[in-house]
């Protein structure tokens, strides 16, 4: 199961590396303005939908196959889909030849920073957090 899971949790580590790295340029060469602000709500934010849907997904589950869960984060089409709109906003300027506004950055590297590191910690996390772990698991 290594083997499928594998790719998608390096996908995650890729674009949480990425967000980070460009989280921390603009905070460093931005003074604690707009821009920073909604770089830290976006990621504030985008932490916690990976967490709701699972929640919403297995809230009314009696049993969990023992993969379920990392399955469902590591392959859910709306979390690897926000992260890629927001890469391909952030790399517009290869195709038109326009700068984004600073908010617009601001707000896209926040949700790829977000979604991935919300998915990676939910991968150790959201079991014992959702009380997911006290559910019959079939192996």
């Amino acid at each position: 199961m290594g083997i499928i899971l594998l790719p998608a949790f390096a996908f995650y580590v890729a674009a949480a590396i990425f967000g980070g790295i460009r989280s921390y340029e603009l905070i460093k060469s931005q003074s604690f303005g707009l821009d920073v602000w909604l770089l830290l709500a976006s990621i504030v934010i985008c932490l916690i939908v990976p967490t709701l849907q699972i929640y919403f997904r297995f809230k009314s589950a009696t049993s969990l196959w023992v993969f379920d869960v990392p399955t469902s984060l590591l392959f859910n089409i709306i979390t690897a889909g926000f992260i890629i709109l927001s890469f391909a906003i952030l790399h517009l300027h290869f195709v038109i030849e326009l700068s984004l506004p600073a908010p617009v950055t601001a707000v896209a590297t926040g949700i790829i920073l977000g979604v991935a590191a919300g998915t990676l910690l939910n991968l150790i996390f959201v079991e014992q957090l959702l009380g997911l772990d006290k559910l019959p698991q079939t192996h």
